[in-house]
Formats: structure tokens, sequence, C-alpha cells
């Protein structure tokens, strides 16, 4: 079974954020507008506006984005308070999303002020609320020791999304033989994360090991990463299962 009400107390939180966003927007006739949000906080802020009737929408820079800001009621692309910025920099200098993102924390930016970090080979563009870009525009010059060049708005094509891709077998499609697979660890430690609640499937919190998962969903597990299912193949002697799995870097 999946979960799509708060299951702990920062859910409940979050919850209670986003009525206060609505109950505002509604007392000041205004659209209020969250930061980003992750695809969980997204499935549950959308349950929450349906719960009290009120058409919201999403949208974090660009088609298919991940994190995306929540805006109640419903805005339009345009209205949304995000700002695009381009990185350039040496092609042979591999620059990782990880090497962004600790760049931009380190500036005192929370995690909610940003949004996707699309990296290619001598370049990045990242989605960050329009409240920080002129802080991020005048105080990054270098990731790490690579020195870039930042200038706002969508100035090279989005770098495509790459991935690690991992041939594996699994005894089944069960969410615990799966993640157990994809991050080497063992069925019982897998149990225990999604107990935990620590592994997202398309934005729904698992709520049972043996829950199986199905070709093309897209699941996450924290501490480890976020996975999607890309193809089924055929049985093993031994009747176990050929799965080839992709990792977003």
């Amino acid at each position: 079974m999946k979960f799509t009400w708060p299951v702990n107390s920062e859910e409940k939180n979050f919850c209670r954020h986003i009525d206060d966003l609505i109950f505002s927007s509604q007392k000041q006739f205004c659209v209020r507008f969250s930061g980003f949000l992750t695809e969980r906080e997204q499935t549950l802020a959308l349950a929450e506006a349906h719960s009290l009737g009120v058409e919201c929408s999403f949208f974090g820079g660009y088609a298919d984005a991940s994190r995306k800001i929540f805006a109640a009621p419903k805005a339009s692309d345009e209205e949304f308070p995000l700002s695009a910025i381009t990185f350039l920099f040496r092609r042979q200098d591999n620059l990782t999303h990880r090497d962004f993102l600790g760049a931009l924390m380190s500036l005192g930016i929370n995690r909610n002020l940003i949004g996707d970090i699309k990296v290619g080979q001598g370049e990045a563009i990242i989605f960050v609320l329009s409240t920080v870009s002129a802080l991020i525009l005048d105080e990054v010059k270098k990731i790490g020791n690579v020195g870039v060049k930042a200038t706002e708005g969508i100035c090279t094509r989005l770098p495509k999304q790459e991935f690690d891709v991992l041939n594996l077998t699994v005894s089944s499609l069960r969410i615990d033989a799966v993640v157990s697979a994809v991050c080497g660890i063992s069925r019982e430690k897998s149990y225990s994360l999604i107990r935990s609640g620590s592994v997202i499937v398309s934005g729904i919190q698992v709520g049972s090991s043996s829950e199986i998962i199905d070709i093309d969903e897209v699941f996450s597990v924290k501490g480890y990463g976020k996975y999607f299912l890309s193809e089924i193949g055929s049985l093993t002697k031994k009747g176990k299962v050929h799965i080839k799995i992709k990792k977003y870097k």
C-alpha cells in the first residue's frame, strides 16, 4: 500500500505549511507560492489542496522538472517566482550536481530555494527562487577550484539527464528485492528503509515491502539516490529476473 497522507511529524508540519499558504491566498485574494518541493512533497501538497477543494498548480522552470513550486490557487507558468541561471566552464572540468549544490548551500541558501540542477559538459543550468538569483550571480565565481561564468536566463540547451546503468538480477520485482539489488544492501536493510519511509515510488511513500515495481517507474532511496526501472528482461535458469536500472547522476 502507498501512502498519500503524512506519515510522520515532519510531513504533518509540511501539510500545515501548505494549509497556511492556501488560507493566506484565500484571505488576501492572491496567489501564494511555496519553495521548491520534492516529488513526495508535491504529492502531499496536491492531496492537501484537493482535500480543501482548491485548484493548484506546480512548475519547476521547464517541462518534466523534478523539483517544483506549488501555487494556490492555480497560476500560469509565467507567474512563478523563479529564475534560471546558466553557468559556463571548461569542458574538461567535470563538475557535478553535488558540486553546484554544495557551492550554493555554502552561501546560506536553503535547499527549498533551489530547484533542478542540470549539468552537462562545460555547462549547467540551475533553477532558483528569484529572491536569491542576484546573490548567486554576484557571489559564485568558482565551483570548488573551477572558474565559472554565471548568466541569468537559459543561455544554452538544457543538458540531457545522464544516468549510470545497472544491469542486475533480482529474485522478484518486489520493491524490497529491487532496493536491495540497486543499493547493494541486504533484504533486511532494504526492509528497514521501507519501514522508515525512506523509499519513494512515483512521488508516493512505499508502505509495504511486497509492493511490485513496474517498468518506467521512478523511485528514490534516501541516502542512496534516484533510479528508474528501464527494462525487465528474461528469467535466469534459477528463476531470477534480469532488470536494467538507470541511476540519475
